[in-house]
């Protein structure tokens, strides 16, 4: 029997005491009659191509979509009693329908109110169960509630035929060559119109968005109400919805339904997109003609953003706007997801359980596929997005309604749906047999939950690179001239062994000046008698001698600085190109680095689910990025047991490609050591602690020198991954939240 589309209550409790009578209890029972005010319309045909009806229910605007099985029943429901309209079915139709058929559908009648009924026990328990306490009201409608403006029945039949030409083939046709028209003037200045969003920027150009955004919106919805009155619906309300306290027109054409071409349900779901792209038509054309400034600005947000993201959220048929009911109407699937997620649950339970189970209405394989298909990606959808509304309601609340709001969230939203499965799966439990399917799905779910509960992860990974334990920078003292190169790379120096020589010829004609001077001022002093006369002229050239002795020294330190040496024991590594005799080197040119000897360290960050899980002495492996280098064995050598505020590991940073969120801008290269200045600040976005690793030496082959260098030959980023304390992720995911919630609510 193709009934209604809205799920039904159950009979009343009057009928199932009589069903119960161990007489024949239908032989007197009389069934309520329709009310007076229903009116039965015609309705598209089925697709198996039966006739079909739609029953409306005026009180509550309400329509029912019916086969023809049912139409017999209504058309025989005057003699009341469910045999007689059984009977009389039968020997007037083709349809053969049973008793339970009869009540069956009498179920879906008074569970919609479309009886005339005297079972006020039956109405007081249908009110108590939508009468819910105000807590509840908020909970179901703060996310998406409408509020009815305005009335515009009247308006709209009154002007209805202002807006006809717009109806017309020629006007199609005139919005089509305009469209080619605004596309090739577009074309020639596309640079120009890619850089017209910046005049939104002033206090002119945001006022005009606002004015032009909310005209787009109104021709929007009057496009629906419009092309809804064209076809002869009523249109009883428009005003304003607010989705996540977002406020969104709307249009209510539920008289749509009367329709019984399904081209005219298209074009009147249709209607508000293709307003708006007729207005970005012209919008696009009067850009190439305006002036810059905020006009123009506006011009080109009708033309590109505002149809942009009306079509995005619009044409998406996962939730009831306009692309939900688009689908519903190509399908010719009214009440689309209601049905299909009763299709997708009950192939879900065939697939786990095998119960045997008839599908919830028969269909062809194909569109049987398409729901299921629409249904599962539907779920997942939804999840996403009550996730990112929960995260979102979380952030903008403040904390202690953010995280009440949360917590609704993921319970009504997320985890009631999966608790309704179980539920449902319960309750069937004596339809349940032994199978395959029933025993991969109970080891499949015994694996998940030993996995969820079981301390299985004791292994720790942590974002760090290998850098030397130890390495300098080696430089020119000052502006100087090479005069030989006395190591070369990769070979081992020991700490003050020479590895430049310099020269600077200003600081040896300098000093062979003050040398002069000196030789002077001695030869002068000792020529001076001892006489009274003389020694306050002796004095004074003493004193001159005495600074440039002094002067001398310091020449002879900066001509020993022409001699670089090594500032430690290691190996020459990454020297700078070109270092010939005869070239000028300048005091900010790093000629060469040098790297002390070891297998160097992991330095590295781990996040705060994880830092109380280490310890030190706790054995590690490293794995590089790169995927052919090889793998080295690392020892925890100490854990930070306050969290950094600055990483001193820009490597390791978001802004530099590494795996640690922050909040700052890049600041040098992501190999710089440790020890360089000039980065700006890198604040982490959570909690992180510093962990350093010594790494094991590399085994030596036959032959080789023990004290060999093994150490990274540049700073690699990689990950570690730690022996620590095993943990369940029931464990790990309760000792985030609970740190959360502590830090969040100032506990």
């Amino acid at each position: 029997m193709s009934i209604a589309l809205t799920p039904s209550a159950g009979p009343s409790a009057s009928l199932r005491a009589v069903g119960t009578a161990p007489a024949d209890p239908l032989a007197s029972l009389r069934l309520p009659g329709l009310r007076d005010d229903l009116a039965l319309l015609p309705a598209p045909a089925g697709q198996d191509g039966a006739p079909g009806w739609t029953i409306h229910d005026p009180v509550r605007n309400r329509y029912f979509r019916i086969g023809p099985e049912a139409f017999a029943l209504i058309a025989h429901w005057h003699h009341a009693n469910p045999r007689a309209i059984a009977a009389a079915v039968a020997e007037e139709s083709l349809f053969e329908p049973a008793v339970e058929d009869v009540m069956g559908f009498y179920q879906f009648l008074a569970g919609n109110n479309l009886t005339v009924t005297a079972d006020t026990a039956f109405l007081a328990r249908q009110a108590a169960a939508r009468k819910t306490g105000w807590f509840w009201w908020l909970v179901h409608n703060y996310l998406f509630f409408r509020i009815p403006l305005v009335r515009p029945d009247r308006f709209l039949s009154a002007t209805l035929g202002l807006v006809a030409p717009l109806y017309s083939r020629a006007w199609m046709v005139l919005v089509l060559l305009t469209a080619v028209l605004a596309g090739l003037l577009v074309a020639r200045q596309w640079d120009t119109f890619l850089h017209t969003f910046q005049h939104f920027f002033s206090p002119e150009g945001l006022a005009l968005y606002g004015v032009t955004l909310l005209g787009t919106k109104i021709c929007h919805e009057l496009g629906h109400a419009y092309t809804a009155k064209r076809f002869g619906c009523r249109v009883p309300t428009m005003g304003v919805a607010f989705l996540v306290m977002w406020p969104v027109l709307y249009t209510d054409t539920t008289d749509a339904w009367r329709l019984v071409s399904r081209r005219q349900r298209l074009a009147v779901g249709a209607a508000g997109m293709v307003t708006e792209l007729t207005i970005a038509v012209f919008a696009t054309l009067a850009w190439s003609f305006l002036p810059d400034g905020p006009l123009r600005s506006a011009a080109y947000f009708l033309a590109t953003v505002s149809w942009v993201t009306t079509l995005a959220i619009n044409l998406s048929p996962f939730m009831r706007f306009d692309g939900y009911y688009l689908l519903s109407d190509a399908l010719d699937v009214p009440n689309l997801q209601e049905r299909a997620f009763a299709m997708a649950r009950w192939q879900l339970r065939e697939w786990l359980f095998g119960l045997g189970m008839d599908p919830p209405e028969e269909m062809p394989a194909g569109r049987r596929r398409i729901l299921l298909v629409y249904s599962y990606v539907t779920w997942v959808y939804r999840l996403m997005l009550f996730l990112g509304i929960a995260l979102l309601v979380y952030h903008v609340a403040i904390k202690v309604l953010g995280i009440l709001l949360f917590a609704i969230e993921i319970g009504w939203f997320v985890a009631r749906p999966f608790v309704a499965e179980a539920k449902a799966w319960w309750g069937l439990r004596d339809r349940f047999r032994v199978n395959l399917r029933t025993g991969l799905t109970l080891a499949g779910l015994s694996a998940a939950v030993g996995l969820t509960l079981l301390p299985v992860t004791s292994t720790v990974s942590v974002p760090v690179v290998w850098r030397a334990s130890g390495f300098a920078t080696v430089y020119a003292p000052f502006p100087a001239r090479l005069e030989e190169a006395l190591v070369v790379r990769g070979q081992s120096v020991m700490e003050g062994e020479p590895l430049f020589r310099l020269m600077a010829p200003d600081l040896e004609g300098k000093l062979r000046q003050t040398e002069l001077r000196i030789d002077w001022m001695q030869e002068q002093i000792a020529r001076q008698t001892a006489s009274r006369e003389q020694l306050d002229r002796v004095r004074a050239m003493e004193e001159d001698l005495a600074a440039a002795l002094a002067e001398r020294q310091g020449l002879l330190d900066s001509r020993e600085r022409l001699v670089v040496r090594a500032p430690l024991s290691g190996t020459v590594r990454d020297m700078e190109d070109a270092l010939t005799p005869g070239r000028w080197i300048g005091p900010k040119l790093p000629l060469a680095i040098v790297v002390a000897p070891g297998s160097g360290e992991l330095v590295g960050y781990v996040g705060e689910g994880d830092f109380d899980r280490l310890s030190p002495g706790a054995g590690a492996e490293f794995h590089p990025d790169d995927p052919l280098a090889p793998r080295r064995a690392a020892t925890v050598r100490a854990v930070d047991p306050v969290a950094v505020s600055v990483l001193d590991v820009p490597a390791l940073a978001s802004v530099n490609g590494g795996p640690v969120a922050v909040e700052g801008q890049a600041g040098g290269q992501p190999g710089q050591s440790h020890g360089g200045t000039g980065r700006s600040a890198l604040a982490p976005v959570e909690a992180v602690y510093r962990i350093t690793l010594d790494v094991e030496p590399a085994a030596m082959g036959p032959g080789a020198s023990g004290n060999a260098q093994d150490g990274p030959e540049r700073v690699t980023r990689g990950i570690v991954r730690v022996a620590g304390e095993a943990r369940s992720f029931a464990e790990r995911f309760w000792r985030i939240a609970a740190s959360v919630l502590i830090r969040e609510t100032g506990f």
